[in-house]
């Protein structure tokens, strides 16, 4: 079930969804206003929501019922998806002892002379789902990770089996990290920017001073359309530095010997405006860190990745995502002697999406250019002479290049599996 938001009910502009409070992986009860054969519409903390149905199945299962509660599986400013909880006793009631017995789960806890409790269950088949083996060891690694973090259902449970199956850490910081709700880094950026600048100006100067410092390092990052390629190449250059790396292993790299410019000047300043009792600004900082140490460490697992805001003569803005993707057998700082794959996503202002996949393997590059436009694919012919060029410059050879109508696909996150249909063993009597 898709959600694209709360419904606006009057010419007021809605809130944005996190706004209510919600975050990824709770539970929500919702009231459910109607239901027709496609749609549902329903109400979350006051606000009505259309919903769009997948199935007939879903609208039975919500005909007739004043409320249903549901599990938020993902979250964005904009839109949410839902996946319907079902009526536990209910369910217990119409399964029998022998449709459990065939259940893969129970079947395998019992290889591993693990018991057949509702955890072990719930945690069992989300492993089973990101098809990793369902072994004693791992199911005690994930418990103690879920255990540690409190209360926990099946959701938390695929995010933790989503977790490893990543080959990312497992902990109970790693999972409230993992489900911390951030905004996109280039929309937090121009927030925190305006923050910094509204602080309050009666701070001791030597604070002011930091204040200004540091917008200006960030305001460098907001790309221009009309900046020279010279230009826009030396701020991707130091987007990828600042907000590419945590500070954790900016910290173990450079022994103590920070760069004149790093994100670790936010957080001194953090600290120092706390001491000053601008707790406001101190919260602002807070938080965009954080968001920023969540993405890059899921982000670590699928390729680096930054999104900038972009802004153009009219001080109108809009996003550009890049992602890097290397062989994880390669030097990170050493691209250029192995397969590597950026990918490049900017949003136009009429709401298309502009997509160029770069393929570089030692020195040869095939490229992938994709819009919704056919005139931005004649721009895209238009412009390859100079992009062969630029790349010569850099020692590159432009060996193939495809241009394409069509629609980008949004970059790949964690990818979290759930399903209520339940694993199934077979017997074969002979």
């Amino acid at each position: 079930m898709s959600l694209p938001g709360p419904q606006a009910v009057s010419q007021l502009q809605a809130p944005n969804l996190p706004d209510l409070g919600l975050r990824p992986f709770q539970r929500v009860t919702a009231q459910i206003l109607a239901v027709t054969e496609t749609t549902a519409t329903i109400s979350i903390e006051g606000y009505p929501i259309i919903a769009q149905l997948t199935s007939a199945e879903q609208a039975a299962a919500l005909f007739n019922q004043p409320t249903a509660q549901f599990v938020i599986t993902k979250l964005t400013n904009t839109a949410m998806t839902l996946k319907l909880v079902k009526n536990e006793s209910h369910q217990a009631a119409q399964t029998t002892p022998q449709q459990a017995s065939l259940e893969l789960a129970a079947r395998l806890l019992a290889q591993s002379q693990l018991p057949v409790t509702e955890n072990n269950l719930s945690l069992a088949r989300a492993v089973l789902r990101q098809q990793l083996p369902v072994t004693p060891g791992l199911l005690n690694e994930l418990l103690n990770a879920l255990n540690g973090a409190g209360a926990w259902g099946a959701a938390e449970a695929d995010l933790a089996a989503a977790l490893k199956a990543a080959g990312l850490p497992v902990s109970a910081a790693s999972l409230a990290l993992a489900a911390r709700q951030t905004a996109p880094t280039g929309e937090a950026l121009r927030q925190l920017i305006a923050s910094l600048q509204a602080a309050g100006r009666n701070l001791p100067p030597e604070l002011l001073k930091q204040l200004d410092q540091n917008a200006q390092l960030l305001n460098d990052l907001i790309l221009r359309w009309d900046e020279s390629p010279a230009r826009l190449t030396e701020q991707l250059k130091t987007a990828v530095k600042l907000l590419g790396q945590s500070a954790e292993n900016l910290l173990l790299e450079q022994a103590g010997k920070l760069p004149e410019k790093s994100l670790i000047s936010l957080l001194h300043m953090q600290q120092a405006l706390e001491q000053a009792g601008d707790q406001e600004t101190a919260r602002r900082i807070e938080k965009f860190l954080g968001d920023l140490r969540q993405q890059q460490f899921i982000h670590s697992a699928l390729g680096q990745e930054i999104s900038l805001p972009l802004r153009d003569r009219s001080e109108n803005f809009t996003e550009a995502r890049l992602r890097i993707a290397r062989n994880p057998e390669s030097d990170a700082e050493k691209p250029n002697s192995t397969l590597t794959r950026l990918l490049l996503q900017v949003d136009l202002p009429a709401g298309e999406t502009v997509e160029v996949d770069l393929a570089l393997s030692g020195k040869q590059i095939r490229s992938k250019v994709i819009a919704p436009d056919p005139d931005w694919c004649e721009q895209a012919e238009t412009e390859l002479p100079t992009l062969i060029a630029a790349l010569q410059t850099l020692g590159y050879t432009l060996k193939e290049t495809r241009i394409e109508v069509g629609e980008p696909k949004p970059f790949e996150n964690l990818p979290v599996a759930s399903s209520d249909l339940p694993l199934l063993t077979v017997d074969i009597e002979a």
